[in-house]
């Protein structure tokens, strides 16, 4: 999202006078700015500058998050997080790999509004490619491959941000509580439980993933998200499907369309490059005094605004 300051995205018309309350309002969010221009959901932008983030900034948003999370499982809201794939190239290919047993990431596709798959690429289109590789001899393929996320299906939110936040790519949605069918009883036979391979397997969290895969969301997800799809093995085989939403996103799409994307999810948040920032949306139309609170509250315990 572009500086409200010089491109008015964010900020209100210049023609309408805001009110008091308005404005009260605007000075207690920083550093979240709001988008006035849209009232039938809380759309927010952090400002971030540039990806990965600052350490300070980086620490100030892990703790934000965690009182976000806490405040919204008030509605009984638990929060699912995703990492965007392509970020697993960089820096965090190595923790990412280390984490696999602990997080279980699960994959599915990510789509902005009406995108569609990649087609598949033509002969001459791969003998320029193959006739384009960089001085290392690697091909640049991201546009022949869509773009995937995996999902932490594993129940450590807060390690999760530790170690993958910060870097651009991740995703959160907070969704209904209870969703889930009750996780069968199952007592694992001593001889596999005391199996030297077993050793430091948790028996229990891999039953849960199992049912994790019977969410409800997996299936709504794909029913709303790649409606617009073209049949083909991706839409037919993708266990999940979720919007990769800018801001230019929210700002084009109608209140009727925003709605549909809130079927699923109560609340969104996603690490945006092409925004600078990060982006929050709420189903909740008059989220401000919330998130003034938890504001007010890191302030008084001594959390700087990130700058």
């Amino acid at each position: 999202m572009a500086d409200p300051k010089t491109e008015g995205v964010i900020a209100s018309p210049p023609h309408r006078r805001q009110r008091l309350t308005e404005v009260k309002s605007a000075r207690d969010l920083r550093p979240f700015v709001r988008a006035r221009a849209i009232d039938d959901v809380s759309l927010y932008w952090l400002p971030a500058g540039e990806f990965p983030l600052r350490s300070d900034h980086r620490r100030w948003m892990l703790e934000f998050f965690t009182r976000l999370d806490k405040e919204l499982r008030k509605d009984k809201l638990a929060v699912e997080q995703f990492l965007q794939l392509k970020y697993t190239r960089t820096d965090l290919n190595e923790r990412f790999t280390n984490t696999l047993f602990e997080y279980r990431p699960i994959t599915g596709l990510l789509l902005a509004p009406g995108q569609q798959l990649p087609k598949p690429p033509t002969s001459l289109e791969v003998k320029q490619l193959t006739e384009s590789h960089g001085p290392d001899g690697t091909l640049n393929l991201d546009h022949l491959v869509p773009d995937y996320c995996a999902w932490f299906s594993g129940s450590k939110p807060q390690e999760q941000r530790n170690d993958f936040f910060g870097f651009g790519g991740m995703l959160f949605i907070w969704i209904e509580e209870g969703q889930e069918a009750a996780i069968p009883q199952f007592d694992v036979p001593r001889v596999i439980q005391t199996h030297p391979a077993m050793k430091g397997v948790d028996f229990d969290e891999l039953l849960r993933k199992g049912n994790r895969l019977q969410h409800p969301f997996l299936k709504a997800s794909r029913e709303l998200f790649a409606a617009h799809l073209t049949d083909g093995p991706a839409k037919r085989h993708a266990i999940f499907v979720l919007p990769k939403l800018r801001s230019a996103h929210f700002f084009e799409a109608t209140p009727e369309i925003r709605s549909r994307w809130l079927q699923i999810f109560s609340a969104y948040a996603i690490e945006s490059e092409a925004d600078r920032g990060v982006l929050f949306c709420f189903k909740e139309p008059k989220f401000d005094e919330r998130l003034i609170a938890i504001l007010d509250a890191m302030r008084e315990e001594g959390w700087q605004d990130p700058q």
